[in-house]
């Protein structure tokens, strides 16, 4: 539907005065200002009464999600259907992505349409949405203005970025250590590292059929040991904690970390889970698959900071959190009380492993050194992270204008380096 609008109401004012000196003092003068108004406004009104009814908006969206650091692009058709020219129109769109804007002032002749694409860098996580926009048009003369509100609105989601890590140990759990090939371990997991000859006193069970058959000898699988420990990744967010902005910000180089940590884990066939006490408290049991990496960024991509503390999220954790998990917080809290809340952790065999934000660039008054050699004298693995030890996004964003997408002689889309 859409909305007429008079924008110059001292027209049919004019009309209305000259019929009534029409009537009043008959006269050739007042018959052909009366008909010549007339006729104007009456034009007017069919012209943008018919660009209101003619005027089509068509949008379309390349993804539904992306992550930080990449492109999204949406094609804009306008079309206009009616036998009058739009001279003017003004599109204007409240997208919420933000640096997407792809409002602008164009013209449509009768019959013909307007196509235009925006593409945009995603530099801030978070679900957003494209569309509802408005369309603001009129008749040549500027009596009539046409306004029309085009509701078609998509969701994009923006994933946090997969950033590639400096060598950070994450101490292992199982009472063998994790994932370290052990003949004959009394614990053993379903993964094999390798094969080898059998040997007097192996398992039948353990030989390896594809393998026997190929060098006709008989080998066996060397499985690794076990238990394999699943990774709990618990992320602070308490917002007195997260200073800066962009980028740079603790809260999202924490994000950041925690998600590329999620990926690192679930590609070494690990089960992860999520912990953050953010506003939205997200709650995400160990599990592998690509499955549970789609949860884990979706719940990463809304996680927004709140007031609940850390030492109140690990007592909430405590029951969940099994023997043989290996225990990833991160953190920018420089108050060593958490800390008492992760010892009954270690002392039920859970390992844990601590980074810790440095936020002293931020104007922290108090560093996290203190907080990291509390740590170590407790025995707890614990990690510095610096500020700007991850890569921002900007630059695989200018990685990707190396790339341009191609159609093949039988339909497929194929991205080629330019």
């Amino acid at each position: 539907m859409f909305r007429l609008r008079l924008r110059q109401p001292a027209i049919p004012m004019l009309i209305a005065f000259l019929l009534a000196l029409q009537l009043m003092d008959p006269s050739r003068v007042w018959t052909i200002l009366f008909a010549g108004l007339l006729g104007m406004y009456a034009c007017a009104y069919f012209w943008a009464a018919s660009l209101g009814r003619s005027l089509q908006l068509r949008r379309e969206t390349r993804l539904g999600w992306v992550q930080v650091g990449g492109r999204i692009e949406e094609r804009f058709t306008l079309s206009n259907t009616s036998i009058f020219p739009a001279s003017w129109i003004q599109f204007n769109d409240h997208s919420s992505l933000p640096g997407f804007d792809p409002s602008r002032t164009l013209s449509i002749g009768a019959g013909y349409f307007e196509q235009w694409s925006v593409n945009s860098v995603c530099t801030q996580r978070g679900l957003y949405s494209l569309g509802d926009a408005h369309i603001q048009t009129g008749d040549p003369f500027g009596i009539f203005e046409v306004n029309l509100h085009a509701s078609q609105r998509t969701s994009v989601l923006v994933l946090p970025q997969i950033a590639t890590l400096p060598d950070l140990i994450i101490t292992p759990s199982g009472s063998f250590g994790d994932g370290r090939p052990r003949r004959n371990a009394p614990e053993q997991t379903i993964h094999a590292s390798t094969v080898r000859e059998f040997a007097h006193g192996d398992s039948t069970r353990l030989i390896h059929w594809p393998t026997t058959a190929r060098t006709q000898k008989v080998f066996v699988r060397l499985m690794e040991s076990a238990p394999e420990g699943h990774w709990w990744i618990v992320l602070d967010l308490h917002q007195k904690y997260m200073l800066g902005r962009g980028w740079d910000s603790v809260e999202e180089q924490s994000v950041t970390l925690a998600a590329s940590l999620a990926h690192f884990g679930l590609r070494k066939r690990k089960a992860v889970g999520l912990v953050t006490n953010s506003k939205t408290l997200t709650w995400l049991p160990p599990e592998k698959g690509e499955g549970q990496r789609w949860e884990i960024m979706q719940g990463l991509a809304l996680a927004q900071p709140s007031r609940l503390d850390l030492a109140t999220l690990l007592e909430r954790t405590q029951s969940s959190i099994g023997r043989h998990h290996s225990l990833i917080v991160i953190s920018a809290c420089t108050d060593p009380s958490w800390i008492q809340s992760l010892l009954p952790l270690s002392l039920r065999g859970v390992t844990p492993t601590v980074l810790l934000m440095d936020s002293s660039t931020h104007g922290e008054a108090h560093s996290a050194a203190g907080i990291a050699s509390i740590l170590q004298q407790r025995g707890i693995a614990c990690h510095l992270i610096p500020p700007g030890l991850i890569e921002p996004p900007a630059s695989q964003a200018e990685r990707s204008n190396n790339w341009s997408w191609h159609a093949t002689p039988g339909g497929e889309i194929v991205p080629v380096r330019t």
